[in-house]
């Protein structure tokens, strides 16, 4: 009984840990999270009951491949602004306002080993990510 007990906190902790980055073939892909506002209230419907959605398809791919940053959106937006910040010094390595975009390769090649975050901010999402180089 206590082998059990012992095996089933063991897997109930280990569900608590934050990804940050999963590998996916050669590449690494970058957890994105959407950050949602204090105020957001969700949508109700006519039963009472929270509004039953889809299953959740991802606005926003990111992924790391040898030092560059691949962006892949996967809805038609009308413009981004996505930001790259070094955690260690803090320092802001690449920001660029991008209209339209579709795909963009952001090559961290020049930069120092560390933990960046990245941020992908719409008119109305904000995601952000961690990834180590």
């Amino acid at each position: 009984m206590r082998r059990l007990l012992f095996i089933l906190l063991t897997i109930f902790s280990l569900g608590n840990i934050a990804v940050h980055a999963e590998k996916v073939n050669d590449c690494i892909k970058i957890v994105l999270q959407q950050t949602v506002p204090g105020d957001y209230i969700p949508p109700i419907n006519k039963e009472g009951g929270p509004v039953v959605h889809s299953i959740y398809m991802p606005i926003v791919d990111a992924y790391l491949y040898n030092n560059v940053v691949n962006v892949s959106f996967n809805e038609n937006i009308e413009s981004a602004t996505i930001t790259i910040t070094n955690e260690t010094t803090g320092e802001t390595v690449y920001s660029e306002t991008c209209s339209n975009p579709v795909t963009l390769n952001i090559d961290l090649n020049g930069e120092k080993s560390g933990e960046y975050s990245i941020e992908i901010e719409t008119d109305d999402i904000f995601l952000e990510g961690y990834f180590n180089l």
